[in-house]
């Protein structure tokens, strides 16, 4: 797909799942691609129904805020507000994120959280749905990229098919039966009993062990476009680990740039498949760097003295720049 296509007539296919989505990151895309752009995007999405899982908690945003501005249209921007997980409160200049010691109440630190977003997930998924191309009950089966064409469809398990230019793929676990909670409890610990594996490899050998799925230890490779007809975004590039918060944030940075790389094509006329590679490399060492950070604070905050020297104390929820 050298040229481009136009917007008329270059449609953008997103695969979402809502299982995985603490981040609700598929739903980001249409509203810049559609609303801004003007450029055709359809969702699909597993649930039956908008919201149809019980399960609901809330996410922050930070270092990703102008992005995340960027990606939304301002009728939805207006009224962000009543996302909030407290819109009575709204944001505070003094906001912080305090940390303690359970065992013995200190409080170990308080992180500067200057008007963090916080947001309630089902009902930020309702206001950024408003309006949006949504298939629901779709659920991805393949992927068909024939040689002698520019084009990709996607097919799903109900034996149906759509085709489109783009298909962005935001891959996500198994989940089946729906949750719900008041209170949600993480507790980690480290394995006294087993040396700590050194290395990805030493990881993965271990994940292999202990489980029948694993969990990528570092950014895998995303150069699977197809000649511009496939991408990977959010958990299917960059899974990580919570105890650093960053999976929202990074999710949020893809989107805005998958929108930008589709717009230099569709108005500017660039090839797709340059478009993706600036993407594809940008997102490996950022996503990279994100996950190493993540994965070296997982292991530190089970140490009192780490944890001192992690990145959660040393920089809070800024950003990295690149892999060390």
């Amino acid at each position: 797909m050298g040229q481009s296509d136009g917007k008329d007539d270059y449609h953008v296919l997103v695969i979402g799942a809502v299982y995985s989505s603490r981040k609700s990151l598929y739903q980001f895309f249409q509203p810049r691609l559609s609303s801004q752009l003007s450029i055709k995007c359809t969702l699909f999405e597993r649930e039956n129904y908008l919201n149809e899982r019980l399960l609901d908690w809330n996410f922050q945003l930070y270092h990703a805020k102008p992005q995340f501005d960027e990606c939304l249209p301002d009728h939805i921007s207006n009224k962000l507000t009543s996302a909030l997980s407290d819109p009575i409160r709204g944001l505070s200049e003094h906001d912080v994120f305090p940390m303690f010691n359970a065992q013995t109440g200190e409080l170990l630190m308080k992180m500067p959280t200057p008007n963090a977003l916080r947001l309630n997930r089902s009902r930020f998924r309702a206001l950024i749905a408003e309006g949006l191309d949504i298939q629901y009950s779709k659920r991805l089966s393949s992927i068909d990229c024939p040689d002698d064409s520019s084009s990709v469809t996607a097919r799903f398990e109900d034996g149906t098919a759509v085709t489109g230019n783009l298909l962005i793929v935001h891959d996500v676990p198994n989940a089946s039966k729906p949750e719900t909670w008041n209170w949600m409890y993480s507790l980690t610990w480290p394995d006294k009993d087993s040396p700590t594996p050194a290395g990805p490899e030493a990881i993965r050998q271990n994940w292999l062990s202990r489980a029948e799925k694993l969990a990528p230890s570092h950014c895998p490779y995303v150069g699977i476009n197809r000649n511009g007809r496939v991408t990977l975004v959010g958990d299917a590039v960059h899974p990580m680990i919570y105890h650093r918060g960053q999976g929202l944030n990074n999710g949020i940075l893809d989107a805005a740039f998958i929108c930008r790389v589709v717009n230099t094509h569709c108005q500017d006329g660039k090839p797709i498949t340059e478009a993706l590679a600036v993407y594809e490399k940008e997102v490996q060492e950022r996503g990279k760097a994100a996950v190493i950070a993540s994965g070296r604070n997982s292991v530190m905050v089970h140490d009192w003295e780490q944890l001192k020297q992690s990145p959660v104390f040393t920089i809070g929820l800024k950003a990295l720049q690149k892999a060390s």
